[in-house]
């Protein structure tokens, strides 16, 4: 019943996009809205919601007069005592040199530390509070850090389904995604391909917000290997496209990533015995003819861009990571809740009404994301009016269901996984 209904309720919203006269007549919101919160895992959400749980800062600096310094940093922790501390953003200085430059901050981040880097990679450190939009040099620490550098990661994880409804166990895709400057004018960004749950093709790309097409010079991995690499695009139905960078509608840098997720975690092939087959990785703690454990993918792409001056503000929050699918004879885009009208590649509907979103950015290198069929939180009242509670994160006080209802607090709900119901 359910896969009729959507039908019925969603076979017009393609011909929405060529025929807006006849939009009403095809395609009914209202209804829509209501089959999205009927298959909904909470009763209520936030119409303010925009499921996030980091907001990026601008930053104003000062550099000292006289020194030798080639870099600002700012890390999650003390670099210089603390293996965990993770580089959120970086970018290059000389002495006297002022200016801003953003950084993406977890609301559950509250200091903050800046370094100012020497050509021999000597640090001199100092701490500030994370609502602070100041870093002040005067008191500092200095030495060399604790351990090799480790970019600043987040989690994004995609429901397969848009613009049905999902099952929002969120691992239909799920990439580990940081980005570092590593030189003037070069932005390397780190793609891991962690989880696959879906059956069927997802290809896979990276927005640059507010960056253009013709900004790059050059896309290279530093492999020199791809996603698809051995792919027959003669499989593929929709996407095919295998160029490192491709050019948005709107003339945006878009990276593009992989044209089938399954190909790009199943890359060795003698697994299904030489034949590609669409199984679903890693969301599921045991094998067999659907389910397989494979290890994850990570390739790193190089980005050089023609001109290094506005590197400064380029940080998480400026990339977007995006699924595309194909639902009935249409090409759709999943985007994170504040991108999820960008239309980078593809013209398709965007329901206005706000419930549970088809992907989600968390600010957590490993975040432990659901086992498949588990959803991520629960919250809902049962006939009697007591509150059902189930899914991956359910810890009263600090779950997703009540920050689904409050998107002011619970902001921990990351934090407290029920390891049962998490890979």
């Amino acid at each position: 019943m359910r896969k009729s209904l959507i039908i019925t309720i969603i076979a017009g919203v393609v011909s929405v996009l060529t025929i807006a006269s006849c939009s009403k007549d095809v395609y009914d919101e209202e209804t829509h809205e209501q089959l999205i919160h009927y298959y909904s895992s909470v009763d209520s959400v936030d119409q303010q919601h925009m499921w996030l749980l980091s907001q990026t800062k601008s930053l104003r600096y000062q550099v000292p007069s006289g020194s030798s310094y080639t870099q600002l940093r700012i890390y999650s922790a003390d670099p210089l005592t603390s293996s965990s501390a993770e580089l959120m953003n970086q970018i290059y200085v000389s002495g006297g040199q002022s200016g801003t430059f953003s950084v993406n901050v977890p609301y559950q981040l509250s200091t903050l530390y800046a370094a100012l880097v020497d050509a021999s990679g000597n640090l001199a450190v100092t701490s500030f509070p994370s609502s602070q939009l100041s870093v002040d040099f005067t008191d500092v620490t200095t030495g060399t850090a604790l351990s090799a550098i480790t970019p600043q990661t987040y989690t994004y994880l995609f429901e397969e389904n848009y613009p049905e409804p999902g099952d929002y166990d969120y691992n239909d895709v799920v990439l580990r995604v940081s980005q570092q400057r590593t030189d003037e004018k070069q932005i390397t960004i780190s793609v891991t391909i962690s989880a696959v749950g879906a059956a069927k093709q997802i290809a896979g790309c990276i927005r640059l917000v507010g960056y253009r097409f013709e900004d790059i010079d050059t896309v290279y991995t530093t492999t020199g290997k791809s996603f698809n690499d051995g792919i027959n695009t003669q499989m593929l139905y929709f996407h095919k496209d295998t160029d490192f960078l491709i050019e948005g509608r709107n003339h945006e840098a878009v990276l593009n990533l992989f044209c089938d997720a399954h190909w790009a975690m199943a890359f060795n092939l003698s697994a299904d015995y030489g034949l590609f087959q669409r199984k679903k990785y890693n969301v599921s703690t045991s094998t067999g003819d659907d389910y397989q454990l494979r290890s994850t993918r990570t390739l790193n792409y190089v980005i050089n861009f023609k001109d290094g001056s506005a590197l400064n503000n380029f940080c998480l929050d400026t990339l977007d990571p995006f699924i595309i699918t194909d639902y009935n004879a249409g090409t759709w885009e999943t985007h994170t809740e504040q991108y999820k009208s960008a239309q980078v590649l593809h013209e398709y509907f965007v329901p206005s009404f706000k419930d549970l979103p088809w992907a989600l950015m968390v600010p957590k290198a490993d975040f432990l994301y659901p086992l498949e069929g588990t959803e991520i939180g629960y919250r809902k009242k049962t006939d009697s009016g007591s509150v059902a509670m189930f899914g991956a994160y359910t810890t009263v006080g600090h779950s997703f269901g009540e920050w689904a209802e409050d998107h002011n607090n619970y902001l921990d709900w990351y934090l407290y996984p029920n390891t049962q119901f998490t890979f």
